[in-house]
């Protein structure tokens, strides 16, 4: 078979990732392309098989008005149908919302596609320019074969959808994820954060927190991994919260797999989420972890007090609360947390059955 990947980069992001490994699993036993919109000499942050071909297509370009975004849009068209045609692909997969639009477009009316499959991986009420991209969505969605989504919550945005179009496959894992083998409760805990330095991950929150726990004289190490807009926002509230020796930036890493079992605590502090990859890596390394009560995602990796803790979002108080009793809790906790946690999310069993469900898909038509 020969398939197309569609995504705008191959940046740190978690549908980067999922790409990336889909990719690499399909180029066993079939012809696979990866485009992206990103210039030629732009690095992939994950590793692609020497079996995938990466074409980068040097579209990615800021509008400076409406009439250029235009512009931009209707070229990037033109290009990926070209790119279609002389690919003759037969199956299409694309990423991300506005990839999604622009795919589906450039892929009217070509009779070698045999199969068009998009997959959503954020909250789509949380998109830029909310109503235009849903009525984007509302007449071209419709053309796809399958959407592919996380989590069972999420569906409720897609009635306009035929249900039998909608499928739920959750992120793959990492299976080079180095397993936290045994919980030690110390003196200073050693907490763990990653995803992008922007609004939506509310680091503000977090620090606030962090602040409040600190005046519990909870002696405590918070590393952020990420980058992104707000970043000298956050510098400056840690500085001003007086948390320059207790909390830290750590710029992004292609080596997070080796680093979860280093931490005793896991926190996602998000205002909203698609399916949140550094939460299930984290419980599959059985990190004992707290993540804010957003959509979507971390309540169907999350079950408060039996593999986790839950706290309301943009809370720090209660996220304040939620450290607390996690640096109060007894070894029994922690234990029924791993127990659960090594029973659901075990990366080799999970990464199966998504690939399979995958390879089912592409079987259908």
């Amino acid at each position: 078979m020969k398939i197309c990947f569609f995504i705008s980069t191959l940046s740190s992001g978690g549908a980067e990732r999922n790409i990336s490994l889909l990719a690499n699993h399909f180029s066993k036993k079939n012809e696979v392309s990866i485009f992206t919109l990103e210039k030629k000499k732009s690095k992939s942050f994950y590793k692609i098989s020497k079996n995938s071909k990466l074409v980068k297509l040097g579209l990615l370009k800021k509008s400076e008005n409406f009439f250029s975004s235009i512009i931009n849009f209707f070229q990037r068209i033109i290009i990926i149908r070209k790119q279609l045609i002389k690919e003759n692909a037969e199956i299409l997969i694309s990423f991300l919302e506005t990839m999604n639009i622009t795919v589906l477009i450039a892929s009217l009316g070509l009779k070698n596609i045999r199969l068009k499959i998009i997959s959503d991986r954020n909250n789509p009420k949380k998109s830029d320019k909310f109503f235009l991209i849903f009525f984007l969505k509302y007449i071209f969605y419709r053309t796809c074969d399958y959407l592919i989504l996380q989590t069972k919550g999420i569906v409720v945005n897609y009635k306009f959808l035929d249900k039998n179009k909608i499928k739920i496959i959750s992120n793959c894992i990492s299976e080079n994820l180095i397993v936290k083998k045994k919980f030690k409760k110390k003196n200073k805990i050693k907490i763990l954060c990653v995803g992008r330095l922007e609004p939506q991950k509310d680091y503000l929150t977090l620090l606030k927190s962090l602040h409040a726990v600190k005046k519990k004289n909870i002696q405590f190490q918070c590393d952020i991994f990420g980058k992104g807009s707000q970043k000298h926002k956050i510098i400056n509230l840690i500085n001003k919260l007086n948390l320059k020796n207790k909390v830290f930036l750590k710029g992004v890493s292609n080596k997070l797999y080796k680093l979860y079992k280093k931490y005793d605590l896991y926190i996602l502090s998000s205002k909203f989420e698609g399916y949140p990859n550094t939460l299930l890596e984290a419980v599959s390394c059985r990190i004992p972890s707290i993540s804010s009560d957003c959509e979507y995602g971390p309540n169907e990796i999350i079950k408060n007090n039996k593999n986790g803790l839950i706290f309301k979002k943009e809370n720090s108080d209660d996220l304040a609360k939620k450290i607390l009793i996690f640096k109060n809790c007894n070894s029994a906790l922690i234990k029924k947390f791993t127990v659960y946690n090594k029973k659901k999310f075990c990366s080799k069993k999970l990464n199966f059955k998504i690939m399979s469900s995958w390879e089912n898909l592409l079987k259908k038509n």
